[in-house]
C-alpha cells in the first residue's frame, strides 16, 4: 500500500490508517492532523454502505446455489461476506491516496469484495462527516475540476472480470458454478458531481482479439487542465484527451501495456503531461 498525504489549504493534512492484519482491512479510517501533525478528527470506513446484497449483489431466489449471489432470504445491503453493513476496505493492494476537495474535504477510493472488485470512492466534508459514495473507487486517486463555483470529480471507472464476491482459484466457493467470472469491461472514465452523481462517462471502444469490451485504463490518476480537459492512459498503449461532457478531444500512442501498473499522469506548469506507460516516463507536449 503506497500512500500520499493530502495536504488542504488551511494546512489539514489528510491520509488513511488501518490495522497491520490482513484480517483487519474493514476497519479503516480517514486521518485528518493539524498542521503541528496533532490529530483533528478520524472518520471510519464502516457502516456508510448500504448497496450490497440486493443492490450490486442480486439475492438468490431459490434456496439452491445460484451464481454470484447473496444467499436465498439475506438481509438486504449487507456485505454478503459479513452479513453486516458494508465497509470501505484499505488493503496492501491499493495504490489509492486522498484528495482534497476545494471546499476542504477528502475523498478517497477503498476495496470492496463484492461487486467485482470495484470498490466505493468515499467522501468527507472537512469536519469529518460523511457526504457520499460512487461504487468504483479502489486503486483510483480522483483528479479535480473546479469550475463555475463548484467542483466535479473524475475517476477510472473499470469493471473487472471477476466473480462477484468470490475467487473460484482460492477454493472460497465449493464450486465455479456458483463463482462465475464476469466478461472484462466496459471500461470508462467517469466524472461525478459533488454528491457523487455521473455528469458524463467516456467508454473505451477499441478492441483486439482478446478485448471485445475495450481496454482498461490502467491509471492511478488522470489529470485535468484549467479548460476541463481530461488525460488519461489506457492499457491500449494511447494517452487520451476528453473533452467536458465526455466526447473524444484526441489520443496519441505511447506503448502497448497489458497488465500495465497503475501510474498517475501529471499536468506541468509548462503544459507538458508527464506520464510512465510499460515502465517508461513519457514527457508529452512542445
Amino acid at each position: 500500500m503506497n500512500i500520499t498525504p493530502a495536504v488542504a489549504p488551511d494546512g489539514t493534512i489528510y491520509s488513511v490508517t488501518v490495522a497491520h492484519n490482513p484480517f483487519a482491512s474493514r476497519y479503516g479510517y480517514i486521518v485528518a492532523f493539524y498542521p503541528d501533525l496533532s490529530l483533528k478528527w478520524t472518520a471510519s470506513l464502516r457502516d456508510l454502505l448500504n448497496d450490497g446484497c440486493g443492490v450490486l449483489v442480486p439475492i438468490a431466489t431459490k434456496p439452491s446455489a445460484q451464481a454470484n449471489t447473496c444467499r436465498y432470504g439475506a438481509n438486504f445491503g449487507v456485505d454478503p461476506a459479513t452479513n453486516q453493513k458494508p465497509a470501505g476496505r484499505i488493503i496492501d493492494q491499493s495504490s489509492s491516496s486522498p484528495v482534497v476537495t476545494p471546499d476542504g474535504g477528502v475523498i478517497y477510493g477503498a476495496y470492496n469484495f463484492y461487486d467485482y472488485n470495484r470498490g466505493h470512492v468515499f467522501r468527507f466534508d472537512a469536519n469529518g462527516r460523511f457526504v457520499g459514495a460512487f461504487h468504483f473507487g479502489w486503486d483510483s486517486t480522483p483528479a479535480i475540476y473546479q469550475h463555475d463555483g463548484t467542483y466535479s470529480i473524475v475517476i477510472k471507472d473499470n469493471h473487472y472480470d471477476a466473480g462477484n464476491y468470490c475467487f473460484p482459484e482460492q477454493g472460497i466457493e465449493v464450486s465455479k458454478k456458483v463463482c462465475v467470472i464476469a466478461p472484462k469491461g466496459p471500461y470508462y472514465i467517469t466524472q461525478l458531481d459533488p454528491n457523487m452523481n455521473i455528469e458524463w462517462q467516456l467508454k473505451n471502444t477499441s478492441t483486439d482479439a482478446t478485448h471485445n469490451n475495450g481496454f482498461e485504463w490502467c491509471i492511478n490518476a488522470p489529470a485535468v487542465d484549467l479548460f476541463g480537459n481530461v488525460y488519461a492512459n489506457s492499457e491500449d498503449g494511447n494517452l487520451y484527451v476528453i473533452r467536458q461532457g465526455g466526447s473524444l478531444l484526441g489520443r496519441i500512442f505511447l506503448n502497448l501495456a497489458l497488465g500495465a501498473a497503475y501510474t498517475p499522469l501529471s499536468l506541468g506548469p509548462d503544459g507538458k503531461i508527464y506520464t510512465e506507460n510499460d515502465g517508461i516516463l513519457f514527457v508529452v507536449g512542445q
